[in-house]
């Protein structure tokens, strides 16, 4: 009995359960308040160092702005927001503007970037260049290493796009429900690949019916993996190149459809060489389209197709070798034409 009294009036022991849960609180507390620091010093440092990035282009006489610039997407996320970018450079006379930007990264993967930009984006270029570009949705994904950027791509839905040249009334106009266009460094190779999905292609004047379209095209440039990390100092990255056309595909909505593949270089002088396998596919298609659209020439093309015609036997398809030298282009055995130095 004495020890119960002792043990009654004395002081009560403490409950484990509960210092547990105090110790376990106080944890999380603390790992949110470090946390939360370490995100926004990471933000600061990442608004700092974009300031620093337009600073720097500054400095090359480029005049960038990234409008009303802010870093969201705590707790996971770190991006930088702008209501619109525009970019001016004075030595080519060219001025760039954009609708808003916004880009994330995960916090435990800061290389790797996605973002999203509105448009529409208006290019004009001392060249007598004018672009205006639109979209429903245009996004980007970056993934960066030590060197530089490793790959990139871009994906967009309900493109539009018009081209003018030297104030041409009639400007080059180009839609698609989707498009994809992805870079990846494969050592010190570079590796492309274009889609276009149900795309349509218009030149008032010169192309008036053009059928709708299907577009891919992969090519891989070696030694040319530095256009993504950086310039190394070559003022054309297109001279004295050696690249290979893995596949370059198009299919006509009205039937017709052509691929093509084959090595090629291009010199220092920028004239193409290279030596392709050629189909094409529904001669007749194509032979309606052409001359729909070149109605000059229709005799010219009737005798083209006819010659095309006894080379494949009849045939509505066809394969065939072409190649070029120095710009020279050669079907077969028969010279078609010329393309000038890039």
């Amino acid at each position: 009995m004495e020890n119960d009294n002792a043990g009654s009036n004395g002081k009560k022991r403490p409950n484990p359960s509960v210092s547990r849960f105090y110790w376990l609180a106080g944890f999380i507390v603390a790992a949110i308040a470090v946390y939360s620091g370490v995100w926004y010093y990471l933000a600061g440092q990442l608004e700092s160092r974009s300031r620093i990035l337009l600073s720097d282009l500054q400095n090359r006489n480029i005049v960038a702005d990234c409008r009303d610039m802010d870093v969201r997407g705590y707790p996971f996320r770190l991006g930088i927001f702008c209501s619109s970018v525009a970019a001016e450079d004075p030595a080519s006379d060219t001025v760039v503007s954009t609708g808003g930007f916004r880009s994330a990264a995960q916090v435990y993967k800061p290389n790797h970037i996605v973002s999203e930009l509105d448009g529409p984006v208006t290019v004009e270029s001392g060249l007598g260049v004018l672009a205006d570009l639109d979209w429903n949705v245009l996004r980007s994904s970056t993934v960066f290493n030590l060197s530089g950027l490793d790959r990139a791509s871009l994906e967009s839905t309900a493109l539009k796009a018009a081209l003018t040249i030297d104030d041409n009334p009639n400007p080059i106009r180009i839609e698609a429900e989707s498009s994809e266009l992805h870079a990846q460094q494969n050592n010190a190779d570079l590796n492309t690949f274009l889609r276009l999905n149900v795309a349509q292609l218009v030149y008032v004047g010169v192309l008036n019916a053009l059928p709708s379209f299907d577009l891919q095209a992969d090519v891989t440039l070696a030694d040319r993996a530095w256009l993504l990390s950086g310039n190394n100092g070559q003022q054309n990255p297109l001279y004295d190149l050696s690249a290979s056309l893995n596949n370059l595909n198009a299919d006509l909505d009205n039937g017709a459809g052509l691929s093509i593949d084959g090595p090629f270089s291009i010199d220092e002088s920028g004239n193409l060489s290279g030596k392709f396998n050629l189909e094409i596919r529904g001669m007749k298609a194509w032979q309606e389209f052409i001359t729909t659209n070149f109605p000059d020439q229709a005799d010219s093309i009737q005798n083209m197709s006819g010659i095309l015609a006894t080379i494949g036997g009849g045939q509505d398809n066809l394969s065939l070798p072409v190649d070029i030298t120095d710009g020279t282009v050669r079907i077969g055995i028969i010279q078609v034409g010329k393309i000038p130095p890039l």
